[in-house]
């Protein structure tokens, strides 16, 4: 299992630009079933609700710099997941991108 943390590391999507990368993903990403989309939201829960429980306790500088590394970690750690979740649907995105763009 290969996990990418960028769109450009993932092979199918070199060839194209970031704006390009962007757009096949989104059409990944509407492709995910109900059960796949259930459990990346689980995730998402997961990474959120610890951080925001110690977050809740806090004032003043502590909390805006907490809120700071909550964020960064949130999305260092939520792309690859994404990612991983949208590899397997890249190639029906990618077509139904080219059409479009024709």
């Amino acid at each position: 299992m290969t996990i990418y943390f960028s769109s450009n590391k993932i092979p199918a999507l070199q060839a194209f630009s970031l704006h390009q990368r962007q757009a096949i993903l989104t059409l990944a990403q509407a492709k995910l079933s109900a059960p796949e989309k259930f459990v990346l939201n689980i995730i998402k829960l997961a990474l959120l609700i610890p951080p925001f429980l110690f977050i809740a306790n806090l004032q003043g500088l502590a909390l805006a710099a907490s809120v700071v590394i909550v964020l960064t970690a949130y999305f260092i750690l939520l792309r690859p997941i994404m990612l991983h979740f949208s590899v397997k649907y890249l190639d029906k995105a990618i077509a139904q991108y080219q059409k479009s763009e024709q």
